[in-house]
């Protein structure tokens, strides 16, 4: 009997005994990943569903034109990539190293374009400004510290192969969506049959019109409508000020732009041409959207426009 009741002392404090450091350890190293898990696959996959827009918020953050594309996507397929390999515990060391590289890349590329990001050069791009500043670099170091903790705190890893295919799934995944954004049917979209311009209509529905939208006090629509001045246009230029409309006319003679017919109908315009942030412009033709323009970098802005046949 005695020997029965030690067995049965022996089971009770074997069952009430705290988890091992190994454990605690363990669920630590866990909560770590899964807290990494959430904002890369929420980024991935928000980004996945907007990837031309995505691409002109990275030329916002001086990613040049021609590498933008290229840009989004590989920053696409990082997201869900740190995410899924965080999300598998097999896999979960790889996912934590991983994640980390990725935040001391973006934590690099803001911390050497910082000034410029922060001055003149980009204030006219609200989002940028809201996300650019010390905040960002405060959230993503505690980002930062736990992948490293994920990591580090990740059972040995295995299942490298399986890893290796689920990464060639995103990319595939990555490219089949930007294949859909780039290569899709467009809507059509019709422009609005008359603006006003001075104190007369003008038809948006009688051949090529170009319209172009800017912000009389951003430095990138300066730079854009310099642009588009260096071209001998077959096509009427509709001008749109999309703030300080005051300014409208310094602002267009600053860059050159001849024959420039003014309107103030942004509401009606931007209505049909639904866009975020200026320089932005369409290409016209009959009253219907031929091309949007929401890059302004040569020698491509130029092929573009003599293709669509607005400039010689």
């Amino acid at each position: 009997m005695a020997f029965e009741s030690d067995q049965t002392a022996d089971a009770s404090v074997h069952e009430t005994a705290p988890a091992s450091p190994a454990s605690w350890i363990r669920h630590l190293g866990a909560a770590a990943a899964l807290l990494m898990v959430v904002p890369w696959l929420v980024a991935g996959i928000y980004k996945l569903t907007i990837v031309s827009e995505f691409q002109l918020m990275l030329t916002q953050i001086l990613v040049p034109v021609s590498l933008s594309l290229v840009g989004a996507v590989l920053v696409i397929m990082g997201d869900l990539t740190a995410g899924v390999l965080l999300l598998v515990p097999s896999w979960r060391r790889l996912g934590g190293i991983f994640s980390s590289l990725l935040l001391v890349i973006f934590m690099g590329y803001f911390a050497f374009n910082y000034e410029t990001l922060r001055g003149a050069d980009c204030s006219c791009f609200p989002w940028v400004e809201r996300a650019v500043g010390p905040e960002f670099f405060w959230s993503d170091g505690v980002m930062l510290v736990l992948s490293i903790a994920a990591a580090w705190l990740a059972p040995p890893l295995k299942k490298i192969r399986a890893a290796g295919l689920t990464v060639a799934g995103i990319t595939a995944v990555t490219l089949a969506a930007l294949a859909v954004d780039k290569l899709g049917p467009r809507p059509l979209i019709e422009a609005p049959a008359v603006v006003t311009v001075g104190d007369q209509e003008f038809s948006l529905r009688e051949g090529k019109v170009f319209v172009y939208f800017f912000n009389p006090m951003c430095l990138h629509c300066l730079d854009a409508g310099i642009a588009l001045a260096q071209h001998t246009w077959q096509a009427p230029f509709v001008g749109v000020p999309t703030e300080e409309k005051d300014l409208a006319i310094g602002f267009i003679e600053d860059t050159g732009l001849k024959d420039v017919r003014l309107t103030m109908d942004l509401d009606v315009l931007k209505e049909a041409f639904p866009f975020k942030d200026p320089p932005y412009a369409v290409a016209i033709e009959d009253g219907r959207l031929r091309e949007p323009f929401p890059f302004f970098e040569e020698p491509e802005l130029g092929e573009k426009l003599r293709e669509l046949g607005f400039v010689e």
